[in-house]
Order: structure tokens, then sequence, then C-alpha cells
């Protein structure tokens, strides 16, 4: 699965005009709602922004599937492989360990942080708190690392590009909502399911343990 052609990239000069705006879509959509509802006043009820954020990924994957003849697997859904179970496992696992190991550096360092879940299911019951986690996992991992490295792939040829690129948006946009002490941990984490996701180039394994770390989450804060 790992296993690509080879083929010469043509640079991040020669990336289309449409292709860069769905780049901008995926990588920024979300921090730009985050925004407008945080710090813009804007208010939405925690079902529209479940429906807002899969709008987004819609918007996004038919773009590059239905106008630019992309095919799934150029967004990065691929069919997994058995592997790709313990890949799931293991990097939830290993989010898991990051989160709990970095708690005292952050304490020790008295950088501010939230609870982990919740500004997804504070005040909500346990239906839309889990919708809620299944929605983030989902989308988040389709926009800031299957279709963006793909695209970034095919036109850099550079996992290091691809990924830092998008690792470096999936950390500064999650710091319109994430005090500093939690984007720290959350910059780790992300940095594992870039790894992982250059690694297996399948969505199945990091949208899994993305999900699966949010719904522990969100049943922690609902019955804890």
């Amino acid at each position: 699965m790992t296993d690509q052609p080879h083929v010469e990239a043509p640079g991040l000069g020669a990336i289309p005009p449409l292709t860069i705006c769905c780049l901008a879509l995926s990588l920024f959509g979300l921090p730009l709602l985050a925004l407008l509802t945080e710090t813009g006043g804007l208010s939405v009820s925690p079902l529209a922004q479940i429906a807002l954020q899969w709008l987004v990924v819609a918007l996004v994957v038919g773009v590059a599937v239905g106008y630019n003849g992309r095919s799934f697997a150029e967004i990065g859904c691929r069919r997994p492989g058995w592997l790709d179970v313990g890949y799931l496992l293991g990097t939830a696992v290993v989010a898991l360990v990051v989160f709990v190991a970095t708690d005292p550096l952050v304490a020790a360092l008295g950088l501010p942080v939230e609870s982990g879940a919740g500004a997804m299911s504070a005040g909500v019951g346990i239906g839309l708190a889990l919708a809620s986690a299944v929605t983030t996992g989902i989308v988040e991992e389709v926009l800031f690392r299957g279709y963006p490295i793909e695209r970034l792939l095919a036109y850099t040829g550079s996992p290091l590009v691809a990924g830092g690129i998008t690792w470096g948006a999936f950390t500064v946009g999650h710091a319109v909502v994430w005090p500093l002490g939690n984007l720290l941990q959350i910059a780790a984490v992300s940095a594992v399911l870039t790894v992982v996701y250059l690694r297996r180039r399948t969505l199945v394994p990091v949208t899994g343990a993305h999900v699966l770390v949010w719904v522990l989450a969100a049943l922690g804060q609902v019955y804890g």
C-alpha cells in the first residue's frame, strides 16, 4: 500500500487556481468557522456546527472528485489492509499516551488548558456529543490529512513538505479555540497522525484513531 510509482513532481507553482482554492478551504475552512462562532459573536447550535463541518468536507470532496475528476483514492480513501487495524489501535493508544504524558509538562509550565471534550459535549446529550466526536474525527482527517497531503504530494513529491504544511495548518487552526497548553498536546498528536497517514496512505487508521480518542473524551465528559 505504501509503494507509489515514481513520477516527477511539477512543483507548488504548477498547482491550478481551483486546487489552490480547494486546499485553502480544506485547511482553513474549519478554523474560519470556529473563529466566527468563538470570537465573532455568531451563535450556532451544536447541531448546526456538525452540519457546517460536513458541508465543508462535502464541498472539498465534491470539487476534487466531481469537478477535478480525482478518484477517492487520490483524496486518501484507499482500501485498508488488516495491518491498518493494528495501526488504528496503536495510533489511538499513542495519542492517548501523549495527552496523559504531557499533562505534567503543561502543568509545570503553567500553561492554560481546557477540559478535553468540553467544547463538544458540554450541555448536550450523549447522542449529540458522540455525533460531534465522530464528525470531528472524520471531517478533520479528510480536510487536514487525506485531501491536502495527497494533493501536495502530487505537486511536490515531498512527504516532508506535504506533512509539514498540513501539520502546521492543523495546529494553527486549533489555536482559534484551544489554549496554549492544549495546543502543544494537539500539535504532538497531529504529528503522530500525520506520520501514520504518510506511512499508510489511507484515512482508515488515522480517522479511526481520531474518532476513538474523541469518543472516549466525550464519554468521559458526559459520564465523568
